[in-house]
């Protein structure tokens, strides 16, 4: 057998064997991937923020007609993945393991379709045609049967009629970038606001719809050592960071109420070198409505991480061989790099301020955010709860 080999030539093109399967093909595939893994994290928004907790409980029927719920389903294909660890990524969200017709059955079920019917512009008997015969084309790509050059088209043209909210809804949930208004008078805004310390600053950012709140934490990170290297050009740096993960796993009044934490890592130059301040970005999403509902319960928790953060921040300040339970020592560097017209840059390495999506993250953890401003469901190069890209980044511009 001689399988042959994509060859990548200039720019993002590649040349496939003539016995590859015909571009059509790869074009559904791509599709019903983005389709799936898009209802996979609208589907987990919903149900998080409508049940909390609770989400994981759900009774589903699967597949194969098996009686259970999202987490019984799920831990039994972990366990059937876990025979053959050493293929593919594991990834610990129990949403990942249900299949597309899985979460149509979750959104179309009556006693569930309260949660979702505003994100869909029909009847829940027109919705479920339109979406089952997605269903069937991905069924037929799964199990390699032919399918038609007008399948893709279908199956696009159908994600439009009742995708383009819950596209929306995602896209909303992932930007909340405008800031919550200094004028604000309700208790939440106040009350969050005034928990701010000297080592953590708090923002606060809605939504476009207002549906959505971010709670932006600003951690300053420390440097505790810093070792100038090979003739000015590279600098070693030791400092601080918060591991994200271990905030969620601890603090069970945050994550029962929230959507999800993300967080992500700037640098401020102070001048034409190398010298910095870095900062560890943490943002906490939750819903208008539930933090109205329990911001009396969850400001408590968001001070007392606060308060052991500023705790553990000193202690390895006055002893680097100590180790908090949230605040830990990485190193990061800055390096010289030359150009053409000998001007040269700065380049720093934050790799590891960052938090990578593990095996024991809570489903409530989704990484760096690096996700799309539109498109999502058709562009997005990055999903929550997996732990490489799956596509090439498109920039903006």
């Amino acid at each position: 057998m001689e399988w042959g080999k994509a060859n990548k030539k200039e720019g993002n093109n590649f040349q496939i064997p003539e016995t590859w399967l015909l571009p059509h093909y790869y074009e559904v595939l791509t599709t019903l991937f983005r389709i799936e893994n898009a209802l996979r994290v609208f589907v987990f928004s919903i149900l998080k923020n409508e049940l909390r907790e609770r989400w994981i409980d759900l009774n589903i029927v699967s597949d194969d007609a098996e009686e259970g719920t999202i987490s019984s389903i799920a831990k039994k294909r972990i366990n059937q993945g876990k025979d053959f660890g050493y293929l593919g990524y594991f990834v610990s969200c129990p949403i990942m393991y249900l299949t597309t017709g899985e979460l149509i059955r979750i959104i179309i079920n009556e006693s569930y379709w309260k949660y979702f019917a505003k994100y869909f512009p029909g009847s829940r008997t027109i919705i479920e045609t339109k979406l089952k015969e997605i269903i069937n084309v991905r069924n037929s790509i799964a199990h390699f049967r032919p399918i038609k050059e007008g399948d893709v088209e279908l199956i696009k043209q159908n994600a439009v009629h009742v995708l383009s909210s819950v596209e929306t809804c995602i896209l909303q949930l992932i930007n909340c970038r405008n800031v919550v208004p200094t004028n604000t008078k309700e208790g939440w805004y106040k009350e969050l606001k005034k928990l701010a310390t000297d080592n953590v600053a708090i923002d606060l950012f809605f939504s476009g719809d207002e549906e959505w709140l971010r709670i932006e934490l600003t951690y300053i990170c420390p440097i505790i050592e810093k070792q100038i290297l090979i003739d000015d050009e590279y600098i070693s740096y030791k400092l601080l960071t918060i591991i994200s993960p271990v905030v969620l796993k601890k603090y069970t009044i945050l994550i029962n109420n929230i959507i999800y934490m993300s967080e992500g890592v700037t640098i401020a130059r102070k001048d034409a070198k190398y010298d910095a301040d870095f900062y560890k970005k943490i943002s906490i999403v939750i819903s208008k409505e539930n933090i109205i509902k329990k911001y009396k319960e969850m400001c408590p928790q968001i001070s007392a991480l606060l308060t052991e953060i500023s705790e553990e921040t000193e202690l390895i300040k006055q002893d680097d061989l100590a180790k908090g339970e949230i605040v830990k020592a990485v190193y990061s560097y800055a390096m010289f790099k030359q150009t053409a017209d000998k001007k040269g840059y700065w380049s720093f390495g934050t790799e590891l301020l960052s938090c990578n999506v593990e095996e024991d993250s809570p489903s409530e953890f989704w990484g760096i955010m690096n996700f799309p401003y539109s498109h999502f469901i058709s562009d997005t190069h990055k999903y929550p709860w997996m732990p490489v890209e799956i596509a090439q980044m498109k920039l903006p511009w």
